[in-house]
């Protein structure tokens, strides 16, 4: 599921999660209970919130949350600088109605995706060509959204866990960089 191997117990030669820690990371896994959230999803408000009180951010949300920094930005852009979307299953959603995409376009994306998408037991193929759709929709609507895809820099393994990755600091790096070109604020490292 998350992309560690072709098979259970058999990572990728490339793999960069360590996967001998995988008993502990099973440990802090927690239920799905989004399905139990009210519609729409109040956490999608309070992100926008959050930002509006930080008098500006750059929100990042990944996986089963991945979409969540678009819907913030739907309720209220105000506070948003700009916007990371990290694996969202499923994709970016080819919902958004030709206005919301405008109403994206104003902010500076980044749509990341690890490696191995083509051979996981889920259809991550399928969500990472949605994005690049996504994309291609918020372009044309003269945004700026961008797809950081480390194979294509030649950087390989990355699961869906990408920020746990072993090269993570790597990749971290990227993110920064992009922040740094498309939303003009330096940011430093930690």
């Amino acid at each position: 599921m998350f992309r560690f191997g072709p098979t259970f117990g058999a990572p990728y030669p490339d793999e960069q999660f360590p996967v001998e820690a995988m008993d502990r990371f099973a440990k802090q896994m927690v239920p799905d209970l989004n399905a139990m959230l009210p519609a729409p999803n109040p956490t999608h408000k309070a992100l926008s919130d959050l930002a509006l009180s930080l008098k500006g951010a750059v929100l990042m949300g990944h996986s089963e949350s991945g979409r969540a920094p678009l819907e913030a930005a739907l309720i209220n852009a105000s506070g948003i600088r700009g916007m990371i979307v990290i694996e969202p299953p499923g994709g970016c959603g080819m919902k958004y109605t030709e206005q919301q995409i405008a109403t994206l376009a104003r902010l500076p994306i980044l749509i990341v995706f690890g490696d191995h998408l083509s051979v996981a037991p889920r259809n991550w193929l399928g969500a990472f060509e949605n994005c690049k759709d996504f994309i291609a929709r918020i372009n044309a609507a003269k945004g700026n959204a961008k797809m950081l895809y480390p194979p294509d820099l030649g950087i390989h393994g990355n699961s869906h866990m990408i920020m746990q990755d072993k090269n993570n600091l790597e990749i971290a790096d990227l993110i920064l960089d992009w922040i740094d070109r498309n939303v003009g604020t330096k940011v430093t490292s930690f």
